[in-house]
């Protein structure tokens, strides 16, 4: 299976993004059980499917809990990210894991690059990317141990997302009608009332093809008010986080975090992708994690796996063997 990402670039029109490999589509994704027990459907997240791959590449139970779903880890277990893609378009994949961009390993913003799932594929990321031929694995870890309490940026451990961005379509054609034919006046005016008339249409449609250009002043306040929504974005954490500095890790901190595993072969190469709307993503799915201890204290209960095959093998009449059989057997 070949694979294919991208280098950051910031808002090129026309960037480059990592391409994955082509696969099918299959998305397995299994139900996820609710806090009390029952069995219930997501959130709709569109079209587009976010699973967690276990070491033996089955997913990852999850739990619906207050309308976010959860999932059971373990430390030291090895996972991947699956992405799916069921529609006829290509799409992009930002990914983050515990607030960290998986490409460069620095905090996830929508306006960095990610991989480029084809129609009807999907993407395997199996760990933070370190070259085009390998990553360091995910592996579940100790908040202490993980790659962002290591970095001191643990705020966001606990957390794994994906934004979805659709590709820009080519330019459609639109019918633009003609213009209706000047009027022209006839009657007892005479001639000249007629050429005037058709001089003043003229000045008409040149004074709507040419607007007046503005002011010295309009020109200044209208920059202002196009260069506010960055300043505010700035100031809520989409811009690059220099306002308050990164959050040190807490010590002993309880939970699950994701390190920075082994290396992996996972090879990659360079495709062009231009995004419908550079910063605006068609869809945010997130999934996440946590301990045992850590789901329970939340209120999520947990069923263990090997219970649950004890009970569904259980029979009524355990002494009865329905036939004789021979001795010894």
């Amino acid at each position: 299976m070949t694979r294919h990402p991208f280098p950051r670039l910031g808002l090129c029109a026309a960037t480059l993004s990592l391409l994955v490999g082509i696969t099918a589509a299959c998305n397995t994704a299994s139900a996820d059980r609710s806090a009390a027990g029952t069995m219930v459907a997501p959130p709709d997240p569109g079209p587009y499917g976010l699973e967690i791959l276990g070491e033996m590449g089955v997913p990852i139970e999850t739990y619906y809990h207050r309308g976010r779903t959860y999932m059971l880890g373990y430390e030291g277990e090895r996972y991947t990210v699956r992405i799916t893609n069921p529609t006829p378009s290509r799409i992009e994949a930002v990914l983050s894991i515990d607030g960290l961009d998986a490409v460069d390993g620095e905090p996830a913003d929508l306006r960095k690059r990610g991989y480029v799932i084809a129609p009807y594929g999907e993407l395997r990321v199996e760990g933070f990317r370190v070259s085009s031929q390998h990553v360091a694995a995910f592996r579940f870890s100790s908040v202490g141990n993980s790659y962002a309490g290591r970095k001191g940026k643990a705020r966001n451990i606990g957390v794994i997302g994906v934004a979805i961005f659709a590709e820009q379509g080519p330019p459609q054609m639109a019918y633009q009608p003609a213009p209706p034919p000047p009027r022209r006046y006839y009657g007892h005016r005479g001639e000249g009332a007629r050429d005037r008339a058709e001089e003043d249409f003229d000045g008409a449609a040149e004074l709507e093809a040419a607007p007046a250009a503005p002011s010295a002043g309009s020109m200044n306040r209208s920059a202002k008010r196009r260069a506010a929504p960055a300043d505010d974005a700035a100031v809520g954490g989409m811009g690059s986080g220099r306002c308050c500095g990164p959050t040190p890790a807490p010590q002993h901190r309880p939970g699950l975090g994701t390190e920075f595993g082994e290396r992996r072969y996972s090879a990659v190469s360079f495709t062009q992708f231009v995004r419908n709307h550079p910063v605006q993503p068609s869809a945010v799915l997130e999934l996440r994690y946590n301990d045992a201890p850590g789901l329970r204290a939340m209120g999520i209960p947990l069923v263990r796996e090997n219970e649950i095959v004890t009970r569904e093998t259980a029979t009524p009449f355990p002494g009865d063997p329905r036939f004789a059989r021979p001795p010894g057997y």
